[in-house]
């Protein structure tokens, strides 16, 4: 295990911890029974975007790679603001990634530069994943608009982003 992963998954212990000790509940769906789960990257275990009030702990179940390679689809397409961990699979057949943008654009009009959406806005991402593979990113999210995407090169000009909603 790398430097990286042991602060990734020191960080998100941490958050878990800190969730049990106040109370805080999840919601959502159940969590698969997918033993490939790997920690998130540390990136998305320290983004922290918060409006001060009471959070709420979501899960939302993204897959990657169906019902098409380039296809990012979110069981949701909304989630109250506060806590939310994104469990996302890569059911696809090559590498893909998910990154969480906050922005007032179309998940698919983002800026493009040498063939990759530009990430203005990013507060957490997967990383590579394997396909099989399974990620956790878990970030504070505020109310407004943002884009799920994968960013590896091709994928985004091939269709793979999601409008998602933080009410």
């Amino acid at each position: 295990m790398t430097l990286h992963s042991r602060v990734a998954r020191g960080g998100l212990a941490l958050l878990a911890a800190g969730a049990i000790a106040t109370g805080v509940s999840a919601c959502g769906s159940s969590s698969s029974t997918d033993t490939t789960s790997t920690p998130a990257a540390s990136t998305a275990a320290s983004s922290t975007a918060t409006t001060g009030s009471t959070a709420t702990a979501s899960q939302v179940d993204v897959t990657l790679g169906l019902p098409e390679e380039f296809s990012l689809v979110p069981a949701s397409p909304s989630v109250a603001a506060g806590t939310v961990t994104f469990k996302v699979k890569n059911a696809g057949t090559m590498p893909h990634e998910m990154v969480v943008i906050k922005t007032t654009k179309d998940a698919g009009k983002l800026p493009v530069k040498d063939g990759e959406a530009v990430e203005t806005g990013a507060l957490g991402e997967t990383g590579d994943m394997e396909a099989g593979t399974t990620k956790d990113v878990t970030l504070k999210l505020t109310p407004g608009h943002y884009a799920l995407i994968c960013n590896l090169p091709g994928h985004y000009l091939g269709g793979m982003y999601a409008n998602f909603e933080v009410t």
